[in-house]
């Protein structure tokens, strides 16, 4: 298979390249990481211009292009900075859910005002200890009760699609999975604590408590038996294109220095440990974008092998962006350690997406499974 890209796919590229140079600013990013900020006005800008929500159909705001598309995007976006791209790569997280599982009244009132600007959403999947979230039937809808632990952009997002079970009054012994649209300025919504991360600082992550909220039959997503496979495997992609844009970025910095560097009278990119050092990174960062291109590319066709090559692709990526980021400090020696310098805090978000949500343990678990078929 040949990721040969085309010259539309060029042009986003290249797009995605000179937005990010021009607005992307390295002493806001710094500013925005030391106080936990979104970039919002980026943000905006990136929407106004197109880039996100990318992939989604011309009717809903997008430009109906794919998953490969976006995922250019972010790798551009990560590249020149790993806090601003991560963060407008996350913004639409429930989007892929609405895309595949919502009807056209739900994709219209919640897909559009992304594409514009106006809003972000999220996604609420994760319990917290020994407070499952159920959702009780009434006559006119649901009531929701619980508390969900890690919600990306809980701070910032105007509407959540919540995972939670639904008991019936006829079965309350066996509940069904069920996602509700949430806004998060319905009354019983409380966002409650931020994490505090190692990395993605700029993407505030909380528990969000919903103590007797009441939700419309119409917010509901899917029916029965809806499975989330596919946008389990675009997320995986997602964060593998962060961990792509993000291991380039270090790469080329560590170049960088490397030519201007001096120890013992020579650049230290003469001596050919280092450059050894490089032939590795180069090596590990080309075969990593093709794991994101082709699972990306999978995930466009509709492939049988989606969730492996989805599963392998965010495994190697952030293993890569981790090592890659590592390697790029001890280049650059002890301003690789300082605040100042993007190095130092593209190590720690290539490390949080490494471990943040779906661990590579639990990446690799899947592959194994595949494997034998399970």
């Amino acid at each position: 298979m040949q990721f040969q890209l085309t010259d539309t796919q060029r042009d986003i590229q290249r797009a995605a390249k000179e937005f990010a140079a021009k607005e992307f600013d390295p002493d806001l990013a710094i500013e925005l990481d030391k106080e936990g900020r979104f970039p919002k006005a980026i943000f905006e800008k990136a929407c106004h211009l197109g880039f996100v929500g990318i992939d989604y159909p011309e009717e809903y705001g997008g430009q109906s292009f794919g998953l490969f598309e976006n995922v250019l995007v972010t790798e551009e976006f990560c590249r020149k900075d790993s806090g601003i791209g991560i963060s407008i790569s996350l913004a639409d997280l429930a989007s892929g859910i609405i895309l595949r599982h919502g009807d056209e009244q739900q994709k219209k009132q919640f897909l559009l005002p992304l594409a514009e600007g106006k809003m972000i959403n999220t996604v609420a999947a994760t319990d917290s200890v020994n407070a499952t979230t159920r959702a009780e039937e009434d006559p006119s809808g649901y009531i929701v009760s619980g508390k969900k632990s890690s919600v990306v952009n809980g701070s910032a997002a105007s509407m959540i699609v919540l995972l939670g079970e639904i008991h019936s009054s006829s079965d309350r012994k066996t509940p069904r999975p069920i996602m509700l649209i949430v806004e998060v300025d319905r009354g019983g919504v409380r966002i409650e604590g931020r994490k505090r991360t190692m990395g993605m600082r700029m993407v505030s992550i909380n528990e969000i408590a919903f103590d007797q909220v009441r939700i419309p039959s119409d917010h509901r997503i899917g029916g029965e038996g809806s499975s989330l496979a596919a946008f389990l495997a675009g997320q995986r992609i997602k964060t593998a294109a962060q961990a792509l844009g993000i291991a380039q970025g270090a790469f080329e910095r560590a170049i960088e220095h490397a030519k201007v560097r001096e120890q013992f009278g020579k650049k230290i990119i003469q001596f050919q440990g280092l450059q050894f050092m490089l032939a590795e990174l180069y090596t590990q960062v080309e075969a990593a974008r093709g794991l994101v291109y082709r699972a990306a590319c999978s995930y466009d066709v509709k492939s049988s092998d989606l969730e492996p090559m989805a599963s392998m692709a965010k495994l190697f990526a952030t293993d890569v962006a981790v090592r890659t980021t590592i390697d790029s400090i001890q280049i650059h020696g002890g301003i690789g350690l300082m605040k100042e310098y993007p190095i130092e805090r593209m190590f720690r978000d290539a490390k949080t997406i490494q471990n943040l949500d779906e661990t590579n343990l639990v990446q690799r678990a899947l592959i194994g499974k595949n494997i034998i078929g399970l």
